[in-house]
């Protein structure tokens, strides 16, 4: 009776899988850390979009003047209607640009929608991963539009 072979990996294979894993893993986490902070960024600018956009219908559907409140050194913002303050990522700088009537202190601006779906206008700006995105409000109309620098569209 002759036996076979134990099957198994030597020693040096498995040293050498663990070494390529080190390696591809020293150089994936690098390259995944600006993905992570541009994730953040798109997610933080359609955070504040829903609750602009969710402002402006409330005003329209109610016959009644709605607030967005954003807190650019605290990261977050309120709607009129809702009692929750929504956070956003602490990674993202914040910068808004408002009518001066709605600067309501240090860092901490509002938007005002109307009856009529118009606006008091402004614009969100956000800065992270090496990249910018800005939300505008028209004041005629209240349409918010999420965008790049460049003037890409989301």
């Amino acid at each position: 009776m002759r036996m076979s072979g134990a099957r198994g990996f030597t020693l040096l294979e498995i040293l050498l899988a663990l070494t390529i894993a080190v390696l591809i893993t020293a150089v994936a986490i690098p390259n995944f850390t600006p993905l992570l902070a541009r994730a953040q960024l798109y997610s933080a600018a359609r955070d504040i979009g829903s609750g602009l956009r969710y402002a402006r219908g409330q005003a329209m559907a109610r016959g009644k003047e709605s607030e967005f409140e954003l807190d650019v050194h605290k990261h977050f913002y309120r709607v009129t209607g809702r009692n929750k303050a929504y956070s956003l990522s602490e990674q993202v700088r914040l910068s808004l640009f408002t009518a001066d009537a709605e600067v309501a202190g240090e860092g901490v601006g509002k938007i005002r929608f109307y009856p009529d779906g118009s606006s008091t206008g402004g614009r969100v700006t956000l800065d992270g991963g090496g990249q910018k995105r800005l939300v505008d409000i028209s004041w005629l109309t209240g349409e918010v539009r999420i965008r790049g620098e460049d003037g890409e569209a989301d």
